[in-house]
């Protein structure tokens, strides 16, 4: 960060500092607050004293923190999705990286909007609907976190430390989170309290951070069907010149406000110009669109399914024996993704969908599995969807029985093949992962230009626009 940089951020705190002294005037109702919705889930949210736009928003994000705009879009277009009067169903989010990655600043940019996002720092999923005994019955009511985030954003800034608990403790905590994640309340019974319930829709969104899961919480979340979407931010490591010129310069927090302060007033001027929310047309769709969705529902369903794997050893070295993949039907992934595209779109101004949109579907479809799976994916669609053993090894870091057993656990759940002229032994040609022909499309120019991976010279237009 150079000096101009500094001057920048030192002028716009400043704007920021004047705004907050000075007397605010009583506000009007037709102009500055938000009309009184007909869809009671919209929140009346005060009207920001100047608005700001998509673009403006995205420009300072990428001008403070450029490496969290994709993970910032993506949380907004979750956020985005309450204005959407027919989603009724919660979506999930899950930041993933190592400490100190930019995970809670990001949620931190939208964790002041008032009347719409709930942040906390210390969370349980027995939160929701409390039985605790030192409460009496009917105070349990005021407690009860459920009905206070209806329709609104739950933001927690660490889960690892329910993704840490033992798995007897984790699977309850999971299958709580699960229930209230399907929007439809939820009932408990304790010896201390009884029955206890909240029943009807109850949307909420959902964002949390953690450090990388373990694969334990995977095989659980797999086995109660995972509600959760993760993102792994691949945050680049900072060379010893950049971590010296971070020195002396405009601080994290000073940066934070600003795209805090941004974030807040996009989401107000959103709010205020759609106080009764978004009339969503399904029909007008580009049915093309909603094929992609499909895609990479049906690649996640795959991708995150359950396997059991027994090892046993013979003369010729280990065996490995597989159950039959317990694999989720992809519908309910299929619509949470469509839901989070059409509030992409929302955000970005529109209400109707294009390839922009696809992005978020595709990397979240490819991310929100375990880890080396996800790992394996990403380099077979780097590469051309072929990887011998010797690469799996590398990429792994693993031995060539472990590479072996994490290439066959994609090919028993369908998403690759393996070559049959070779069966691991010494002496024979190495063996060939191959990308299943089901899932070609994202080996296509289309997907990589969704992706953003491949841009075309003319004007810098990704390439479907230089199609049309």
């Amino acid at each position: 960060m150079n000096d101009h940089d500094d001057q920048r951020i030192e002028n716009e705190l400043r704007k920021l500092d004047a705004q907050s002294s000075e007397p605010k005037p009583r506000p009007k109702k037709a102009k500055e607050i938000a009309l009184v919705p007909d869809n009671p889930r919209i929140a009346t949210i005060e009207s920001p004293e100047k608005s700001c736009s998509y673009d403006e928003w995205q420009a300072t994000i990428k001008a403070n923190f450029p490496d969290l705009l994709f993970s910032a879009e993506l949380c907004l277009s979750i956020i985005s999705q309450i204005l959407i009067t027919d989603i009724t169903n919660p979506f999930a989010l899950v930041l993933v990286d190592v400490p100190s990655a930019g995970k809670t600043i990001t949620l931190n940019f939208f964790a002041e909007i008032d009347q719409l996002t709930y942040a906390t720092d210390k969370f349980t999923p027995a939160s929701f609907v409390s039985n605790a005994a030192n409460v009496k019955k009917e105070k349990l009511a005021e407690v009860d976190l459920l009905p206070r985030i209806k329709n609104k954003v739950l933001i927690v800034r660490d889960l690892a430390t329910i993704f840490s608990k033992r798995e007897e403790d984790l699977n309850e905590l999971l299958g709580i989170l699960t229930r209230v994640l399907d929007g439809e309340g939820l009932s408990t019974e304790s010896g201390v309290h009884g029955d206890r319930h909240y029943t009807g829709e109850y949307l909420l969104m959902f964002l949390a951070a953690s450090t990388p899961i373990r694969p334990t919480v995977w095989k659980t979340m797999g086995s109660l069907g995972s509600r959760l979407f993760f993102l792994n931010m691949n945050s680049k490591d900072k060379s010893d010149d950049e971590l010296a010129d971070q020195l002396g310069t405009s601080t994290y927090k000073d940066k934070e406000r600003l795209c805090r302060d941004a974030t807040q007033r996009f989401v107000q001027t959103l709010w205020s110009q759609h106080p009764k929310g978004v009339q969503w047309d399904s029909g007008q769709d580009d049915r093309e669109l909603k094929l992609i969705i499909a895609k990479c529902a049906q690649l996640l369903a795959r991708l995150r399914g359950v396997v059991n794997v027994h090892t046993d050893r013979g003369e010729s070295g280990e065996i490995y024996s597989y159950t039959t993949p317990v694999v989720e039907k992809p519908d309910r992934i299929n619509q949470l993704l469509y839901n989070l595209c059409r509030g992409h779109a929302v955000a970005a101004g529109r209400i109707s969908l294009n390839h922009e949109d696809m992005r978020y579907a595709v990397e979240l479809a490819i991310d929100s599995a375990p880890t080396t799976r996800t790992k394996l994916l990403r380099q077979l669609l780097e590469v051309g969807g072929e990887l011998s053993t010797k690469e799996v090894e590398n990429l792994l870091n693993c031995s060539k029985p472990t590479a072996i057993k994490e290439m066959k656990t994609l090919k028993v759940l369908g998403l690759c093949r393996i070559t049959e002229d070779s069966h691991g032994n010494v002496g024979e040609p190495e063996m060939k992962l191959i990308l299943s022909s089901k899932l070609q499309w994202f080996l296509t120019d289309e997907c990589r230009a969704i992706r953003l991976l491949e841009l075309i010279d003319k004007e810098n237009l990704p390439l479907w626009d230089a199609k049309n």
